[in-house]
């Protein structure tokens, strides 16, 4: 039996084991997002950074990994707010499953 997943103060899931990526589809969906290639890189970066290291990366971790990933050094943070408008580090936990960052207001 699938149960409704439940939500935090923040909009993030209570429960990031009952995560899945057609959550995220229907997440990113509600905010007009469509999730391609990059965006799962994305997601899939703080997720695995989240699992290492129990926090999700700052902003020029995540910066960082991305110029890495694409092959340009010069690639800024634009880039990066191309893909996640609101704060690239903050939706990607939001549709990764993650809690809310921390640091994050």
């Amino acid at each position: 039996m699938n149960k409704e997943p439940v939500f935090d103060e923040h909009g993030h899931l209570a429960d990031a084991a009952s995560w899945n990526p057609a959550l995220a589809e229907g997440l990113a969906g509600a905010d007009g997002v469509r999730l391609e290639a990059a965006h799962w890189w994305v997601i899939e970066f703080v997720r695995d950074y989240h699992a290492r290291y129990g926090n999700p990366p700052l902003m020029r971790t995540l910066l960082a990994a991305w110029r890495e990933h694409i092959g340009d050094a010069s690639a800024g943070s634009r880039d990066l707010y191309r893909l996640f408008s609101d704060n690239p580090v903050r939706q990607a936990c939001l549709y990764g499953g993650l809690p809310k960052p921390d640091w994050c207001l």
